[in-house]
């Protein structure tokens, strides 16, 4: 596997665009995992904010950007899901996705199939 580098003088040339903010600030565009102890709310506040941004509305007063969003639940049941949606909103747009379950990837050695 070839490690590709960037020079410091190429790296100062370069024009590069800040990142896109979901949540002013706070979370940019693209995956994002949550790690902390058991049973201190990491998932109740990733669903919170994935209806949230799905909405369009402020997460603490900060702006979000309205869009797709897709939760990667993959500890949890649909009924556990349903649940806590019914719990934290009256209404979850059709622009929140879930997912709690997805097939083991195989490969082989080195990556090849």
């Amino acid at each position: 596997m070839k490690l590709n580098t960037i020079d410091g003088a190429a790296l100062m040339s370069q024009p590069l665009r800040p990142p896109d903010f979901v949540v002013d600030s706070l979370l940019s565009q693209g995956l994002h995992i949550l790690a902390g102890s058991p049973k201190v709310g990491k998932s109740w506040l990733v669903l919170w904010l994935a209806v949230m941004v799905a909405k369009g509305e402020p997460v603490w007063d900060m702006a979000t950007r309205q869009g797709h969003t897709l939760y990667l639940c993959l500890e949890d049941s649909v009924l556990r899901i349903q649940n806590r949606l019914f719990e934290i909103t009256e209404d979850a747009p059709e622009s929140v996705h879930f997912c709690t379950e997805c097939a083991p990837h195989r490969t082989g050695i080195g990556g090849a199939d």
